[in-house]
This record gives structure tokens, sequence and C-alpha cells, in this order.
């Protein structure tokens, strides 16, 4: 009988080890791989940190527009006096000044704080020779540039104000600065992105 006891105090002691044993093991491979992750975010945070000032500015999109610009001047009852026609491009970037990207390791990936995109540069050309009719009322340079950049102003203001434009540029600049992180840490990274205003966030 006191084999018995002592037998079955054996196996249950035994039982009681193993299952110890996988708990330490589980929770001792989380806390380390947990600890492991945290350390390499954290790693990234700082080269990518370093990075960011480095390059100052990103465009992330373009659009390009090309149209021709019409002109027409009237005098009362003569009608057309001057009429102005010039084919021409215009080109428009976004995207940000990255000194206001914030970069954070949070627990399970980055945390990129990035502000709404913003017109990084523009461009409006001239692409073919110009049609003027101006034998009644002649255009005078200063007219004729006024002209183009009244027309740049407007194709701008197209951009600007477009809600759905701005939103586009922003998630095109988050998913420039997520290969731009990959890029810079050489490793595939967690990122979620947010804007400095409480807003919905996307992430990956």
């Amino acid at each position: 009988m006191k084999r018995a006891g002592k037998a079955l105090l054996r196996v249950a002691g035994l039982a009681l080890a193993i299952t110890l044993a996988v708990f330490l093991i589980r929770w001792g491979w989380g806390w380390f791989s947990g600890n492991m992750l945290q350390g390499k975010y954290e790693r990234a945070t700082e080269i990518i940190a370093h990075e960011i000032q480095r390059v100052g500015e990103l465009t992330a999109v373009k659009y390009t527009d090309s149209s021709v610009m019409h002109s027409s001047t009237k005098a009362l009852l003569i009608g057309d006096v001057q009429t102005v026609s010039v084919p021409y491009t215009y080109e428009i970037g976004f995207g940000v000044h990255l000194n206001g990207v914030a970069v954070a390791a949070g627990e399970d990936g980055l945390v990129f704080t990035v502000p709404d995109a913003v017109m990084t540069y523009d461009s409006f050309q001239v692409t073919g020779k110009p049609e003027v009719s101006d034998f009644l009322y002649p255009l005078s340079e200063e007219r004729y540039q006024q002209m183009l950049d009244e027309q740049a102003a407007e194709c701008r203001k197209k951009y600007l104000e477009d809600p759905a434009c701005l939103e586009n540029a922003w998630q095109e600049t988050c998913g420039r600065i997520r290969q731009l992180a990959e890029q810079w840490t050489g490793e595939e990274l967690t990122v979620t992105f947010q804007k400095p205003i409480e807003n919905k966030t996307t992430g990956g």
C-alpha cells in the first residue's frame, strides 16, 4: 500500500513538474520574443529618426495636366479684339516635410505620426507655340505673363482644394514612408500611421 502511495506521489509530482516546465517555457519564450521585438522596434526607431532628419523633404506623389489655355477680350459692338490660345503642362507634387513626422516604438510595431500632405512643388510650362490674334488690341508681355500666372493658379487651386486628392496624397505619403523605413532598416516592419490630430489610423 505504501509503495502504491509513493508511486502515485511520484507520478503526480512528475506531472506537476512537466506542467510547470511547459508553463515556464511558454511564458519565458513569450517574454523573450516580446523583448526581442521591442528591441528591434526601438533600434528601427533610432535609425528611421536619423534618416528622416537627413532627408528633410519627401515628395510622394505627382499629378500632371496637359491642356490648352484660352483667353479672349471683347469690345462693345466689335466682338473679340484679342484671342490667345496656349498649350501647357502643369505638374504638382505632394508630400511632407519629414521634420514634421514622428516615429515611436509600439508594443507590436512602429507608430508614425504623419501630418497632412502639402504641396512640395509645382510647375507650369508652355509646351507649344501660342496662337495670338491681337490686331485690334495688341497683347503686351505683361498681360501675357499675367494670363499664364492666372492659369497656373487655377491649376494649383484645383488640387489644393480637392479633399479626395489631399487624402490620397496622405495615403501615398504613408506608403512611401513605409518603403523608406524598410529600406533604411533592412527589415520588413509592422507599422501604423496616424495624423497629429485625433483621426482614424491606417496600418498593416
